[in-house]
């Protein structure tokens, strides 16, 4: 994998209108996406929700909040302040690692569009088959463990975001390892800073937009940010299957 220096001066516009392309000619990927990754967070989250007692204690002191407001107020802060509230959201990063792989299946799904190829079902699944689901869930929950400690701050926990950008591409379309991953996602966005920033707030603001939608529109715009990383990666890489 090289990156492609013809293409390091992308614009911002090319980006967006090759990323809606991409996301305008997959909606129906991008709805069986959304469909199988939330409800797998539902139910994986609730598990773990009632394994750790949340729900219950929520249920507890729900009566409290017309009753009692302060007091209701006062008592959910000592839930999540408990060690099974923190070893609930720990777990979490072990879930969302367990379905992150299905993002994998975009990059695919937009390498066969380019290469012309007929794509299927199969291939929003590429993420798990043979050994790319233990790499992409142990690289989730690497990157998951570290943003969970960066996310409260809000600017390292953006720019962990952006210069992690690359990765999963490199790990799926590349032989790199973890650490040469990193360093070339590191090093490409440190010299293209200023788009693949704007690409990416416009991106989150994008894949969200869906909550102002009846929630609905959630169902096709969640799934955008994987547009925008392999349009993104196509510009600034040469990528090849291995």
């Amino acid at each position: 994998c090289k990156m492609n220096e013809a293409s390091r001066k992308i614009s911002l516009d090319y980006v967006i209108k090759q990323s809606f392309k991409y996301w305008k000619s997959t909606l129906f990927y991008q709805l069986v996406f959304t469909i199988v990754y939330f409800s797998s967070l539902f139910i994986l989250g609730n598990f773990l929700a009632n394994y750790y007692e949340i729900y219950p204690k929520i249920n507890e002191i729900a009566p409290l909040m017309s009753s009692n407001p302060d007091e209701f107020s006062l008592k959910f802060q000592e839930i999540l302040l408990s060690e099974n509230f923190k070893s609930f959201s720990m777990m979490t990063i072990v879930v969302v690692a367990i379905i992150y792989p299905m993002n994998i299946g975009f990059f695919k799904i937009y390498n066969q569009i380019d290469e012309k190829k007929e794509i299927n079902l199969n291939d929003l699944f590429a993420g798990f088959s043979g050994t790319n689901f233990f790499k992409f869930f142990g690289y989730y929950l690497l990157w998951g463990g570290i943003y969970f400690y960066l996310k409260p701050l809000i600017i390292p926990g953006f720019l962990w975001i952006i210069y992690t950008i690359f990765v999963a591409p490199l790990l799926f379309f590349t032989p790199m390892n973890l650490i040469e991953a990193m360093k070339i996602s590191f090093k490409v966005v440190a010299g293209n800073f200023f788009v693949i920033a704007t690409c990416s707030i416009l991106a989150i603001i994008f894949s969200y937009s869906g909550f102002f939608l009846f929630f609905f529109g959630l169902l096709f715009t969640f799934p955008f940010w994987n547009a925008i990383i392999y349009t993104l990666f196509k510009s600034y890489f040469r990528i090849k299957f291995v």
